[in-house]
């Protein structure tokens, strides 16, 4: 929902009262960067109100100047921590920005959730787990594990675009979309693809998608990395939320020695997660 942000007009008599945080919105207190102080009190603005906001409930409660907090929420969109949707014009903060702290939680509280969830699946697989979100023409790694002991020598920054009809994750993003949204993209997306031979074919990306679609799951080995592959299933989300998946990526040779095993545990770590009458969308 992230394309084609456009700035929300102030001209609506909707807009949210002044937030009870409104007390250090707009003052710069003393030893602050002033830019890292507005992204704090607009995360703490969502968490006071709980539900999708537009650019102009942001500039009534927090006192920004239209043009600066258009320029943050768009940026925090890009970044992957707020999602935008372009028809209702409303931001809304992504699970992204939930794992930034939810560890925290859930070491003090929580026996169940989503992040305990991946610390287990790490544990278990031994690899590197990868959560990720469709970010325009990519995929983004919003949160990931690393393995301990991978016999690889490299590094995912959480954060990390990847080309979304190449890797594994994308592709379950992609098979999840209608067939003509799908070369809508394809199209952009080899259109700013450089290197002619990573451009995609039409046909064969929506043969893929198909066979994604038929047996729940997604599989790549060395589309990104020379030496990796990843296998990756969809990841229940609320509707609130843009789709998501997850994934763990090994060594080409351990995955396919374990790629059994990972789609039992990819299905296994998720079912507490998913609502009743999907087992249709499981992996076969």
């Amino acid at each position: 929902m992230s394309d084609d942000l456009e700035p929300d007009r102030v001209t609506t008599g909707q807009g949210l009262p002044r937030s009870r945080s409104i007390h250090a919105a707009g003052i710069q207190m003393q030893g602050v960067v002033k830019s890292a102080q507005r992204v704090l009190e607009l995360f703490e603005f969502f968490a006071e109100h709980r539900r999708p906001l537009a650019v102009s409930d942001v500039v009534r409660g927090l006192g920004y100047p239209q043009s600066s907090a258009s320029m943050l929420l768009k940026s925090l969109t890009k970044l992957g921590y707020l999602d935008y949707d372009r028809h209702a014009r409303l931001f809304v903060p992504t699970l992204r920005l939930a794992f930034l702290g939810g560890w925290v939680h859930d070491q003090l509280f929580s026996q169940s959730s989503l992040s305990r969830m991946v610390d287990e699946l790490r544990e278990v697989c031994g690899e590197t787990v990868i959560i990720g979100m469709q970010n325009e023409t990519y995929v983004q790694y919003i949160h990931l594990l690393q393995s301990p002991h991978s016999k690889l020598k490299w590094y995912i920054k959480p954060g990390s675009l990847r080309p979304l009809a190449r890797a594994s994750v994308g592709k379950i993003l992609l098979s999840r979309q209608r067939d003509v949204d799908v070369l809508y993209l394809l199209r952009r997306i080899n259109a700013e693809e450089i290197e002619p031979q990573h451009r995609i074919e039409p046909g064969e990306l929506l043969r893929q998608l198909d066979e994604i679609r038929r047996v729940g799951y997604a599989y790549s080995e060395g589309t990104v990395n020379p030496e990796a592959g990843v296998i990756a299933v969809e990841l229940p989300t609320p509707p609130s939320q843009p789709p998501m998946a997850i994934g763990i990526g090994a060594p080409i040779e351990t995955l396919r020695r374990e790629r059994e095993r990972f789609i039992r545990l990819l299905d296994e770590s998720l079912r507490p997660y998913r609502s009743p009458g999907v087992d249709a969308a499981r992996p076969k």
